[in-house]
């Protein structure tokens, strides 16, 4: 009972912190994403590092991972800021000596260095690169990137109720034995029906196409699923329960941003889809 009062505390916090970042200003959202970033970074490497006994200095591929999210991500931040001006190019070039800096110092350590970085920046740098390219470029009232996090977090708290009352059937016990095909539905049921309710009540007033959410919904349902399989994938393999400690009752900033690293580019590539057709 203490534990899931301190998890549903700590939920509730993580969720108005997100939505309070991301309505107030851009300037928040940035300082969100650039802190989940580094987080998210500091936790993977830290993670393989402990494991494997790397010998790496991992902060070097901590903080080259964050600095190449930033050369991605401040252009589309700064447009908003200064329309007249478009500061996109400046992200075609800086990145590239960044990264290139990062890989010769692993390169310098061993393969798996070199293959640790690289993975970092597309499991965690990438994915919020995207989130920003699609808040800093959404003009609209409520946010987009809102109602992704909507998704994911409808899907997220229905499948853990639903595989706690209905379980039966595994989903994929050999990674993530608490899992269910009972929660993948019941998850899957109530994000559609936010999906609905972002269409008809959220955002009926923008111009999006006609049941764009609740499309959506069925592509983001699966892909939460996907991510959060994906990290408990990882941890298995390193033998840990959490990634960290900075959120009590859910561990750290991957456990509790899973579902999303992969939701999100599914989000994008939809979205852009939509938009250019």
């Amino acid at each position: 009972m203490k534990t899931l009062l301190t998890r549903s505390i700590s939920g509730l916090l993580f969720v108005g912190l997100v939505i309070l970042s991301l309505i107030v200003d851009k300037a928040y959202s940035l300082f969100l994403f650039t802190v989940v970033v580094g987080l998210g970074l500091f936790e993977f490497h830290r993670l393989f590092s402990t494991h494997l006994k790397q010998k790496n200095n991992w902060p070097v591929t901590v903080i080259s991972g964050l600095i190449f999210f930033l050369i991605l991500s401040f252009p589309s931040f700064a447009n908003q800021l200064d329309p007249h001006n478009d500061y996109s190019s400046y992200r075609i070039f800086w990145p590239l000596p960044i990264v290139l800096f990062a890989l010769m110092h692993a390169l310098t350590k061993n393969g798996i260095s070199l293959l640790l970085f690289l993975f970092g920046l597309m499991y965690i740098s990438i994915p919020f690169f995207l989130a920003s390219e699609i808040h800093f470029n959404d003009t609209y009232a409520i946010p987009k990137i809102l109602g992704v996090f909507l998704l994911v977090w409808t899907n997220d708290t229905f499948a853990y109720l639903s595989g706690n009352l209905f379980g039966k059937h595994k989903l994929y016990e050999k990674i993530s034995p608490k899992k269910t095909w009972e929660g993948f539905a019941g998850g899957l049921v109530l994000t559609l029906l936010m999906g609905y309710i972002l269409d008809a009540y959220v955002f009926n007033e923008f111009l999006y196409r006609d049941h764009f959410w609740l499309a959506a919904a069925v592509l983001v349902s699966p892909a939460a699923v996907i991510g959060d399989l994906f990290e408990s994938g990882l941890k298995r393999k390193m033998k840990v329960k959490d990634t960290g400690s900075i959120m009590p009752g859910h561990g750290g900033i991957l456990d509790r941003f899973d579902a999303i690293l992969f939701a999100i580019p599914v989000f994008y590539i939809w979205d852009l889809i939509i938009t250019l057709y």
